[in-house]
């Protein structure tokens, strides 16, 4: 017959079976489970790795398929803008967005009459003389457009303007005194990562606040220099597009900058230049913080990233903003110096 002590053997062996096959379903659970998080944790470093690089990729694009220049400049410009708006368009010289012959209720605005504009671009065959459009309003620099124009309009297009200007302050404040109540700016502007002002550091806050706190008629000694000396080229052009190829080349040799220079120390005249350098929300940035600080009253109401060379904001007065925090878009505007391409001079 089973003893007692044999029984209780019996017992104890049959329950440290059951502790061991216990430890061992445990160990190949929680083995199972490492295996698991190991497998998780390497999925979320290759999402990681992924949106580093999307931050150093581009978000500029060449073109939009099915559309050209024109179509999507038109499309930006106009957007939230009443059909029968009345348009000032300011210097398109010979490249109109809204032309008068397609139609648009349109002034136009420029530093020449139409016969100045003519003879200025005569030299340059890939200009059509037919595409220069009849000035309403001939501006010199300087000069407040709210008291030589007397209209108001439900839309005002700056295209490649707003980076010419000696403040940028105020010419955004000068084009609200045109405006009607809900009127829109519609401003187009180089990307410099894609222009000829490659080279040069973006515009910062306090030059943009100081220019219109100490405001000049003419671009100053420094600006001047720093566009001519910085300027390049691409592949031999001055604007291109993201994944364009090419060797970088300067655009001017150092006795240009030296008598461009010397001309805008005399002050005589006004002397073109690239005066505010811009990528799309370093642009959106600042334009917030000139709201945010009471510089300007005008609040950005759409945007559109870089398309080949150029990006697109609307303001207005009643405008209610980008809808993104301030350290959102230093972070897009910071994630933009990322994407520059690694620039190599062709060799001389």
């Amino acid at each position: 017959m089973p003893t007692f002590r044999g029984a209780v053997r019996r017992g104890l062996a049959a329950a440290g079976l059951q502790t061991v096959r216990a430890a061992d379903a445990e160990a190949a659970r929680l083995h199972d489970r490492i295996d698991e998080l190991k497998q998780r944790n390497q999925r979320l470093r290759t999402k990681v790795e992924g949106l580093q690089g999307d931050r150093n990729r581009t978000t500029a694009v060449p073109a939009i398929p099915g559309m050209d220049r024109l179509e999507l400049r038109r499309e930006q410009v106009l957007a939230g803008v009443k059909p029968d708006a009345l348009i000032l368009e300011i210097g398109p010289a010979h490249n109109a967005i809204l032309p008068k012959r397609d139609g648009y209720d349109v002034r136009i605005v420029d530093y020449l009459d139409r016969e100045g504009l003519v003879k200025r671009y005569s030299g340059f065959s890939q200009y059509n003389p037919d595409d220069i459009e009849e000035v309403d309003y001939v501006f010199r620099p300087g000069t407040p457009w709210s008291e030589v124009i007397p209209e108001r309009f439900d839309l005002v297009v700056a295209s490649h303007v707003i980076e010419h200007t000696t403040s940028m302050i105020d010419f955004i404040n000068e084009c609200e005194k045109l405006l009607r109540p809900d009127g829109v700016l519609a401003l187009v502007i180089p990307d410099h990562r894609y222009c000829f002002d490659r080279f040069r550091e973006r515009a910062s806050l306090s030059r943009v606040i100081d220019a219109s706190l100490y405001p000049s008629s003419v671009h100053t000694m420094g600006a001047v220099i720093e566009e001519r000396l910085n300027a390049a080229k691409h592949g031999g052009i001055t604007a291109w597009g993201p994944r364009h190829k090419g060797d970088y080349t300067f655009a001017n040799g150092l006795d240009v900058v030296k008598a461009s220079g010397e001309e805008a120390r005399r002050g005589e005249r006004y002397i073109d230049t690239h005066n505010w350098v811009c990528t799309p929300h370093h642009l959106r940035l600042l334009l917030q913080d000139l709201a945010d600080l009471d510089f300007i009253s005008m609040r950005e109401t759409s945007f559109h990233d870089t398309v080949k060379h150029e990006f697109f904001i609307n303001l207005s007065p009643s405008g209610e903003g980008t809808g993104l925090a301030r350290e959102d878009l230093l972070v897009l505007a910071d994630d933009e110096r990322r994407v520059l391409d690694q620039a190599v001079f062709e060799k001389m």
